[in-house]
């Protein structure tokens, strides 16, 4: 059985392999030398300071939300998907005052701009750069990234499906990702990419709290048990993916190209939107085509918001080749 899901994703053996040893102590020279290693990729990757905590990409957003936003603060939400939505309500959970801005498609940065203008008590700006329920990708990150700075606004962006295949420019507050989707490991760690240092005033739980995790950093430790086994597959999969450099978006974007030209469903994001990780489907009989492709070895996903009981969503991320997406659309296609 082969995963083309949005996460987790199909593992190479090499990264497998990586992760199939004896944990180490995590206070010991030979984790910290792990976790350097795993720490210099990541920073590599995007120019902001890497954090690694166990978690998932949910708990990434939370701690991001819980660190930068204060109860009682006004926070600008854009929605165009599921994960808006539940960011929406960690901001609201943690007592923030959300504006919501939902649309089918991103707002464009004029927008949000207009916003912003005319309610200077907005303290920061939070959307998902790809939004894994409908395959769409924010495209206009770095005139988004201006508009915020220019109003003094905190940029906090989910990109838990999206980093690092699918494009970010520098200048953004605060990332929040996860391990298990095009960073190309298990599940099991949290990341986040800090350009601002954490700001809360109100306080947040101690697993949650980064101020915890950036002092004991400086010793190349942990405030607590991290995901040993993750950072070795980490360790691994970094390595791949900067040795392949830009060609590492390129061979996403091939694959969502692919898809979206063959297969005989109506795409749920314009062409202008379309994430790189994510392809999104409408689709009468999802039920059928999911049960169709799992008979041929390949599992796909459902769908997710408005579009949960008509739509398909395929990853193209992990260890995925041409030939596995050719026989997708050769099955999807016969059902048609």
């Amino acid at each position: 059985m082969k995963y083309l899901t949005p996460g987790p994703v199909q593992l190479p053996r090499f990264v497998i392999e990586a992760m199939a040893r004896q944990p180490p102590f995590h206070r010991s020279d030979e984790f910290k030398k792990l976790f350097k290693s795993v720490l210099e990729k990541l920073g590599a990757l995007y120019p902001s300071r890497p954090i690694v905590m166990p978690g998932t990409g949910t708990l990434a957003v939370d701690v991001m939300i819980y660190n930068y936003v204060n109860p009682g603060e006004k926070v600008l939400a854009l929605v165009y998907g599921e994960f808006g939505k539940r960011a929406v309500e960690t901001a609201k959970i943690r007592g923030a005052n959300v504006v919501e801005v939902e649309r089918d498609a991103p707002p464009a940065p004029d927008e949000v701009e207009d916003v912003l203008r005319k309610d200077p008590a907005i303290k920061a700006v939070l959307l998902i750069h790809n939004e894994t329920s409908t395959g769409i990708a924010y495209k206009q990150m770095k005139r988004l990234i201006d508009v915020a700075k220019t109003y003094g606004a905190l940029l906090l962006v989910d990109s838990v499906s999206g980093f690092p295949a699918e494009p970010l420019p520098p200048g953004v507050d605060v990332v929040a990702t996860a391990s298990h989707k095009a960073l190309l490991a298990p599940p099991g760690a949290s990341i986040l990419y800090l350009a601002s240092e954490p700001r809360a005033t109100a306080g947040v739980p101690p697993s949650m709290d980064l101020r915890r995790f950036l002092k004991t950093m400086e010793h190349l430790e942990t405030p607590y048990t991290p995901p040993i086994p993750v950072l070795f597959a980490l360790d691994a999969s970094l390595s791949y993916i900067l040795e392949l450099g830009a060609r590492y978006t390129d061979v996403h974007r091939e694959r969502v190209e692919y898809l979206y030209s063959s297969l005989r469903l109506r795409p749920i994001p314009p062409p202008e939107t379309r994430s790189v990780t994510v392809t999104a489907f409408h689709c009468e009989k999802p039920k059928e085509v999911v049960s169709k492709l799992r008979e041929g070895g390949y599992v796909v996903a459902g769908g997710m918001y408005k579009y949960r009981d008509r739509s398909v969503r395929i990853g193209v991320m992990g260890d995925v080749a041409m030939e596995d997406l050719k026989k997708v659309v050769e099955i999807v296609n016969g059902l048609a």
